[in-house]
């Protein structure tokens, strides 16, 4: 997002706020490109032996999508469930994923030259971010929320689930496969 200073092109991103040691807020923003929609916190499904940042899944009109702790994954020690937490619906190709956050605080349209390149050696794991841009006083950290949401695929169902279920459409003879494979599942 950083890349050209000389651009006088504008960016809009949603910021938000995670709480950082029961009190301290930090101030992050994703494109609002990426932003489908925002969702009161609703019932969440835990899935077994997923990453710690995993909160689970939801349904969201009929459609199963992972929702991530955004303080679990930047490593942040976060506070409990409250009123004001929301769920950033994402859509990055086709892909939805949930983002539960603190608090949604508003859309910022930024000017992209405005907009830092995160100091390498300040943080340890800055993969995530793609700058940080200052905004009145407030510094916001700017997720880069492709490189953010890559690998959480993966991450919802069990590391150690040795075998895939999939069903194909066109082929009625696999659901018997299927079936003897929920029924191993469950015997062991």
């Amino acid at each position: 997002m950083p890349e050209d200073k000389t651009s006088n092109e504008m960016v809009q991103v949603v910021t938000f706020a995670i709480t950082e040691e029961s009190t301290k807020k930090g101030n992050y923003a994703i494109p609002i490109e990426h932003v489908k929609e925002i969702k009161t916190l609703g019932p969440i499904t835990n899935i077994p032996k997923s990453k710690s940042y995993v909160k689970g899944v939801m349904n969201l009109r009929g459609k199963i999508i992972p929702v991530i702790d955004v303080n679990g994954k930047l490593g942040i020690s976060g506070s409990k469930e409250h009123i004001k937490q929301r769920i950033l619906v994402t859509d990055i190709d086709n892909v939805l994923t949930g983002l539960l956050v603190d608090e949604v605080n508003e859309v910022l349209r930024l000017d992209r030259k405005d907009i830092e390149i995160a100091p390498l050696e300040a943080f340890e794991d800055s993969r995530y971010i793609s700058g940080i841009a200052k905004v009145n006083e407030k510094l916001y950290v700017i997720l880069d929320t492709p490189k953010f949401l890559e690998e959480n695929a993966n991450d919802v169902l069990p590391k150690d689930t040795s075998q895939e279920l999939s069903i194909e459409n066109e082929k009625e003879d696999s659901i018997p496969e299927i079936e003897e494979m929920i029924k191993q599942e469950i015997h062991n």
